[in-house]
């Protein structure tokens, strides 16, 4: 009995490691992602084989031939006598484990029954197989050795991948595409649902008419919908394998998709507008950002927001003729710094000036509009102009050491001016 444990263990210890095995590579083919194509649909066959392949262990080792083995000499001892008994207990262990009251006794019955059911089987399949002859035999050692091979081989594939995605150092490089197909499954390896397995259907960025096939990861899942304009991340690979690191939305295919069916959407527009600013399109964010403003032309706020990732892209131009209009017909302080700032950076000093004042009167306790002023006046050499702004500044925040140094730059530089006109008279 004890060696009949020993193999029995031994046999699902066997299976258990290919599983792991196999939710590792899984798991490494989903972040390492090498395009499959027709490949990538044996995956969710994966559990399958591997469960086959620890039966067909289990099979082998009662073959003859194998006579030696603890488990095939503890069949050998089942005769057609001991094979009857167990065929009858089964059912009534069965039967018996619905009536007890006590958990424990209802396992120990339900236990009994199954322990016995599979002594049956085993002993009844050996007898056929010993009774088949020799082909039946080498047969299913052939069929253990292909089976083995295979999965052999697709682990190695995945040490492949993993050395690929996990020591590269290439540049990533962003393709559009599509989802044409999304296929979840789960990888049963005799274990229960552990691993989840979602395959994507993409719309080949080589070439149109052809597809790429994906393993999802896990952060991905719940985000893919069929239609969805995707952004696919691509690696050269170590190995000069390129494997994609992420799929994810476009967001600005997205937008103008929603503004296609509802043109005046507040959010699509203020996103579109942002992330044409990231990727530095100039025109068509400065067109959309039009757009928002005439279709929004009291959300001030929203024009606000606009205007400032245009002047944080360095586009004070653009900034300025989002602002002016919103100045004209509501001159608020929080406008009139964003416009006075704009025409600063802009080049024209002169115009912001006046601009700016008016802010300082509105809330003459903000530091913004005083700093602003005082940088428009430093721009065009009005030092003493600059101080005033810059200690009204320091009245509001006191502890501003750059301030205060600009402050005392220019009153030196002021009192040596003063010096040198004094000696020249």
């Amino acid at each position: 009995m004890d060696a009949l444990i020993r193999s029995l263990r031994n046999v699902w210890l066997g299976h258990a490691l290919l599983a792991g095995a196999c939710v590792w590579a899984l798991h490494v083919h989903a972040t390492y992602r090498v395009p499959l194509g027709s490949l990538a649909l044996l995956l969710p066959w994966l559990g399958v084989v591997t469960t086959g392949a620890s039966v067909l262990m289990l099979i082998v080792s009662l073959l003859p031939g194998e006579g030696d083995g603890p488990l095939a000499r503890a069949f050998a001892r089942l005769d057609r006598r001991s094979v009857g008994l167990a065929v009858v207990l089964v059912p009534l262990a069965g039967l018996a484990s619905a009536y007890p009251s006590a958990t424990c006794l209802r396992l120990g019955f339900l236990g009994l029954g199954l322990a016995m059911g599979a002594a049956s089987l085993g002993s009844i399949a050996r007898g056929l197989i010993v009774r088949g002859g020799g082909i039946a035999t080498e047969g299913l050692r052939w069929l253990q050795r292909v089976v083995l091979v295979a999965i052999g081989g697709f682990l190695f594939w995945t040490i492949v991948v993993f050395v690929n995605g996990a020591w590269d150092t290439s540049m990533p490089v962003e393709h559009d595409s599509q989802v044409l197909a999304v296929v979840p499954a789960v990888v049963d390896a005799g274990f229960g649902e552990l691993a989840f397995h979602t395959r994507v259907d993409l719309r080949s960025w080589r070439s149109p008419d052809r597809r790429e096939r994906l393993v999802l990861a896990s952060r991905e899942t719940r985000h893919i919908w069929v239609g969805e304009p995707v952004r696919v991340r691509q690696h050269a690979g170590r190995l000069h394998i390129p494997w994609v690191s992420a799929v994810t939305l476009d967001e600005v295919r997205h937008s103008r998709q929603v503004l296609a069916v509802s043109p005046t959407a507040f959010h699509a527009m203020k996103r579109l507008v942002a992330l044409l600013l990231e990727r530095r399109q100039w025109d068509e964010a400065l067109a959309v950002a039009r757009r928002f403003v005439a279709t929004y032309p009291d959300d001030i706020g929203g024009i606000e927001h606009v205007a400032g990732l245009l002047g944080i892209a360095g586009r004070y131009t653009d900034e300025i003729e989002l602002i002016e209009p919103v100045v004209a017909r509501k001159p608020e302080y929080r406008p009139l710094c964003m416009l006075g700032f704009a025409l600063d950076r802009s080049g024209d000093h002169h115009g912001a000036i006046p601009v700016l004042e008016q802010a300082t009167r509105l809330a003459p306790h903000d530091f913004l509009a005083w700093h602003y002023l005082g940088e428009a006046n430093q721009a065009i050499e009005r030092y003493e102009a600059a101080i005033a702004a810059y200690e009204a500044e320091l009245k509001v925040r006191p502890r501003n050491r750059e301030v205060r140094r600009r402050v005392q730059v220019f009153r030196a530089y002021l009192a040596a001016r003063d010096a040198r006109t004094a000696v020249t008279r």
